[in-house]
């Protein structure tokens, strides 16, 4: 007995040296990805490219072939940048981007000083009101302030945000943000400005706000979508594992967005993945693609279902991996709860049980909120995987790698590698 019995623990510590081997180098993956070298893998600096670069290099290391020549897939569309220079003060105190504020995705190269106009909270509640004074007066050397904590209206709330995108009157918009700052990624400039501020930085006895802001439309930015593959037993049929490698970028040169959750971990765990793969030889041939410009509108996917390396009729199933360093609270896959998708759930569902992985495994409906949805437009099965737990930010400076409790990590590996050997 204690002979099995050690043996049993030595291949136990085996296993789970590997386990640990493996979460290392997620971990640096992440780690390098979302650091300051890589400036939020956005449109300055480089970013974009470094991150593809080691994509690519990662790749090549770990024996994954490309499809042709290149792991690069290449494509390209306009986005509004912020290369330089970021200031914002009100009535002289300087605010800190990302910190005390951020821009609106379609902000344009900004140098002007603006009276505050922030309507006390009878006015803001009362549209018609609203309507008369934003008609009847001259609003073009003043910034509206909206206050969306001094309203719990729903309809009032987008009343105001139709007003911000169809601002002909103010000179600026400033919003208040009573939780944590999120930024987007815009393709085109609009004519006025719009700061959202941290509510906590506003002093609501303030006058004027100085804005000294540079924004560069760039025509044609080079993206690059990152693809290569494992040859199965059978190679004609492909399963695909994906994930967006890329974030929002830098305001300005000081302040730039980590994207540690979003989506350094789902690309560190499609790297993970390829790794496991050169190893361990399946039925399906294991395509692993990392695309650019999801955060801009799933561009890089929606390029690459109209331009596919093989015909998309060859996958037998898909899945994205988007914002999965948690797993305190269980994961959640969209598209588990369709009719389409029961045998997926069922044996996602089975092996989940029968492993004892996560408490809960949720399921949720179609929705276009990743890259999957430019797969599922095609009427390919594509599903979307997202761990939950605490602590994370969503387009947020804070989103760095010292967030992410991992807790969750060694468990959605072997669901997705079972279930692919499993997957008929």
């Amino acid at each position: 007995m204690l002979r099995k019995g050690l043996i049993i623990s030595l291949v136990l510590l085996s296993v789970v040296s590997l386990s640990a081997q493996n979460l290392d180098r997620v971990r640096q993956h992440i780690q390098t990805l979302s650091s300051l070298e890589y400036h939020g893998r956005g449109y300055t600096f480089g970013g974009s490219d470094k991150a593809a670069k080691y994509i690519a290099n990662e790749f090549k290391s770990l024996g994954v072939k490309p499809f042709g020549k290149s792991y690069f897939q290449n494509f390209s569309y306009d986005v509004n940048t912020f290369p330089a220079k970021m200031n914002v003060s009100i009535d002289g105190k300087e605010m800190l981007p990302g910190i005390d504020f951020v821009v609106g995705q379609m902000m344009p190269t900004t140098k002007a000083s603006y009276e505050l106009f922030l309507p006390d909270s009878l006015l803001l509640n009362d549209t018609v009101a609203f309507l008369a004074r934003y008609f009847a007066e001259d609003w073009s050397k003043k910034m509206l302030v909206i206050d969306y904590a001094q309203t719990e209206n729903k309809e009032i709330k987008m009343f105001y945000i139709k007003v911000l995108y169809g601002n002909t009157r103010f000179g600026g918009i400033m919003e208040l943000i009573p939780e944590e700052l999120v930024m987007s990624v815009g393709k085109v400039q609009q004519d006025y400005p719009v700061i959202k501020l941290k509510r906590e930085s506003f002093d609501r006895s303030a006058k004027t706000v100085s804005i000294d802001i540079t924004a560069k439309l760039k025509k044609n930015f080079a993206a690059k979508n990152v693809i290569g593959y494992v040859e199965g037993k059978n190679p004609n049929k492909y399963f695909v594992f994906c994930a967006h490698y890329d974030h929002l970028g830098t305001l300005g040169k000081d302040a730039y967005f980590p994207g540690a959750q979003d989506n350094a971990s789902g690309t560190a765990m499609v790297l993970d993945l390829a790794a496991y793969y050169t190893k361990h030889q399946p039925e399906y041939t294991m395509v692993f693609m990392l695309f650019f410009g999801e955060e801009a509108g799933l561009l890089g996917s929606s390029y690459y279902v109209e331009h596919p390396l093989f015909s998309l009729n060859q996958i037998v199933m898909g899945v994205n991996l988007d914002m999965v360093g948690t797993g305190d609270e269980g994961i959640t896959g969209v598209n588990w709860e369709e009719e389409d998708y029961a045998d997926v759930w069922k044996l996602f569902s089975s092996i989940n049980e029968e492993n004892k992985y996560f408490d809960p495994i949720k399921q949720r409906k179609a929705a276009a909120n990743s890259d999957h949805y430019s797969f599922n437009r095609k009427d390919v099965k594509f599903i979307f995987i997202y761990t939950m737990g605490p602590g994370t930010y969503y387009h947020n400076v804070k989103d760095k790698y010292e967030t992410l409790s991992f807790t969750g990590y060694g468990s959605l590996f072997g669901l997705l590698t079972k279930f692919v050997e499993d997957y008929e």
